[in-house]
């Protein structure tokens, strides 16, 4: 792939920003929570936010001019703390005259006449009493401060193992009160401490799928089930291949030749031209890579005589196909 899976989730939410206002507030204070800072130049205080490219810049800025009708200043430069330390970043610049008023629209600071009086710890319930900003302000959050990870398919540049979703916090208190917001969506979401740093992540691939939905990505969700689909269809070729290798019984061997047939057809991407019967007989044969001709066939509610006529097939389908794809 051109680009990791981590990059394809953050180009989908910012091109999927919410269009209603209270999402959208939602969505960007946790943005802003995740990635702003305050600088103090000639006792002004100005908000900046630290973004991941020029294109997200440009359009993070687009929907501040939702809300706010003045213009941001955007620059390149390298963050030198958080979870971009060392990173090339987009700085986000908020004009002077808006800082101080996007910090309390968005629950950061409270605003005491026109001046602000103090930080507001912690996630801003208050802003987020609707289900869709609860939605938006924990993708905002992702965007600013999240990375997932997924097993890595031939081709790609990074290798990785195993399935991984994880904010990044400095405050542990904070860390909880975004574990409950995921809770709030039966999402049960772990901590682990990372040097100064507190993380909530999961680990499993169905849990990261469901906060992908969450965040209303619908292309990486199929992406997701895509890299799924091909992760288990190669295991389950690797065990089959081991227990021939290890000269196990017929049962295995059998096994072994279907899932290789099988596998190859997948692989060619002609699993879906497959007659419903066929496609059927395949799914199920990945599915229950040990189970009997006889249980399979069961299973199936056909006669052992015409799963094996089935499996033949198969197998006769991929020896038309060359050793490798051209």
């Amino acid at each position: 792939m051109s680009e990791t899976f981590r990059t394809e989730v953050q180009n989908e939410i910012v091109d999927s920003l919410p269009k209603d206002r209270d999402s959208l507030v939602a969505f960007l204070s946790g943005l802003t929570k995740a990635t702003g800072t305050i600088e103090i130049a000639n006792k002004r205080m100005n908000l900046c936010l630290q973004l991941d490219g020029f294109d997200e810049g440009m359009k993070i800025v687009e929907a501040f001019k939702e809300l706010y009708p003045t213009e941001f200043e955007l620059s390149l430069s390298t963050a030198k703390s958080g979870a971009k330390a060392g990173k090339q970043i987009c700085s986000l610049q908020v004009p002077y005259g808006f800082s101080k008023q996007i910090l309390a629209d968005f629950g950061l600071m409270t605003l005491d006449g026109e001046d602000l009086s103090g930080f507001i710890e912690g996630v801003p319930f208050e802003l987020l009493k609707k289900e869709e900003c609860k939605r938006a302000f924990l993708a905002g959050l992702f965007l600013g401060c999240g990375s997932v990870y997924v097993p890595s398919l031939a081709g790609d540049e990074e290798k990785r193992d195993g399935y991984h979703l994880e904010l990044q916090f400095d405050d542990e208190n904070y860390a909880e009160d975004v574990v409950k917001l995921f809770d709030f969506f039966a999402l049960s979401a772990k901590t682990s401490d990372r040097g100064d740093h507190k993380l909530v992540y999961f680990k499993d691939k169905d849990e990261i799928a469901k906060v992908l939905v969450l965040f209303g990505l619908s292309e990486c969700v199929l992406k997701l089930q895509t890299i799924i689909n091909e992760r288990e269809t190669a295991n389950s070729l690797n065990r089959a291949i081991i227990c021939e290798t290890a000269n196990m019984d017929k049962t295995f061997a059998a096994a072994s030749k279907h899932l290789l047939a099988i596998g190859k057809i997948y692989n060619f991407g002609l699993f879906e031209a497959l007659t419903p019967a066929l496609k059927e007989t395949a799914q199920a044969r990945m599915d229950n890579p040990e189970s009997s001709l006889q249980d399979l066939a069961d299973a199936l509610g056909v006669s052992k005589s015409c799963l094996n006529h089935r499996l033949r097939k198969l197998v006769e389908i991929s020896e038309e196909l060359p050793d490798s794809e051209q």
